[in-house]
């Protein structure tokens, strides 16, 4: 969450995750550079440096749990290196590493990041994160479509981690990230959706499918199987997390289940596993988190999922109206 108009606070987001029953991770994000310095944001929705520093202690004071089969933990998040200064980038590392916490940021999306790096810090945003501080085990960065080969080898020394957004990637026409070569070389990934604005569906199960299938166009038929997609999007995204007791099914790991219907009539006729990649239902029958049941034959338990489209609908409508 990088911007806060009309009193919004990110324990916004907290207090949502609560009431549905997820695992979250949300992240302070932020904004400091407006349109009139060259940013991304208008300039009556950035903020200052100081108040978002003080608010990235308050809400790791008031949220962050590391404790083990945490169901919340909070990260710190400027943007982009075009949406806030070198400062606030150094400074929130320094902050993170203090408070124990993780880091992340979007990185190298597109050719235009790559020539602003070039341009106002004379580097590419590899050799720029780690002169600030932005690598490490504790940090990931979104998107990564245009790594170098020596930016590949820096995030696997590092153990740097990375979210693959494929389907926010194809839409923005961003490239296409070198997933194979970063897995090659041993770079942590796991799977992102970027945000509604970019992605429209938010599928994780869609993105790992659109993984799968951009390496292969990109790098060749045998450049990714399925089942390689899908330990990116479980195993992956736990590691990229630093969560060493989520992302697979085990004893003494958090009781997260997903369960997927493979006797609906689009999986019919498929005997191999990878069938809930290549053929199988887009969404899940059941899922449990930390043991407790949130969704049930495809419904979510603990909200009115019809209820929450009509006031999305009706918000949606009040913007159109106002625009």
């Amino acid at each position: 969450m990088y911007l806060y108009p009309n009193g919004t606070r990110l324990e916004d987001t907290i207090h949502a995750a609560e009431a549905i029953g997820m695992r979250f991770h949300p992240t302070r994000g932020a904004m400091s550079i407006g349109e009139s310095d060259g940013g991304l944001p208008p300039d009556h929705l950035v903020e200052s440096e100081a108040a978002i520093l003080d608010d990235m202690i308050r809400v790791i004071d008031t949220f962050h749990d590391p404790s083990v089969g945490s169901m919340l933990r909070v990260g710190v998040a400027p943007c982009s290196p075009f949406s806030v200064s070198r400062e606030l980038m150094r400074d929130a590392a320094v902050l993170a590493r203090d408070k124990g916490v993780m880091m992340h940021t979007h990185l190298a999306e597109n050719d235009e990041d790559i020539a602003y790096s070039l341009e106002k810090f004379g580097m590419r945003p590899g050799q720029y994160a780690e002169e600030l501080g932005w690598t490490g085990p504790d940090v990931w960065h979104a998107h990564c479509v245009k790594l170098d080969p020596q930016e590949v080898a820096l995030f696997a020394k590092t153990q740097t981690g990375v979210a693959h957004c494929p389907c926010s990637n194809c839409r923005l026409a961003s490239g296409i990230a070198p997933v194979r070569a970063m897995r090659d070389a041993g770079v942590p990934v796991g799977l992102g959706v970027d945000g509604s604005a970019s992605n429209d569906v938010g599928n994780l199960i869609a993105e790992a499918r659109q993984t799968m299938l951009l390496q292969r166009v990109a790098f060749g038929a045998g450049a990714m199987s399925p089942g390689e997609a899908l330990e990116i999007s479980t195993r992956g995204g736990a590691k990229v997390l630093g969560r060493e007791d989520c992302g697979s099914l085990e004893v003494g790991k958090c009781a997260d289940v997903v369960i997927w219907d493979m006797d609906d009539v689009s999986a019919a006729g498929s005997w191999d596993p990878a069938a809930i990649l290549l053929a199988g239902p887009s969404l899940a029958r059941d899922v449990f988190v930390n043991g407790k049941q949130v969704v049930a034959d495809g419904q979510i338990t603990t909200l009115d999922q019809r209820a929450l489209a009509s006031q999305q609908n009706y918000q949606m409508r009040a913007l159109q109206d106002r625009i």
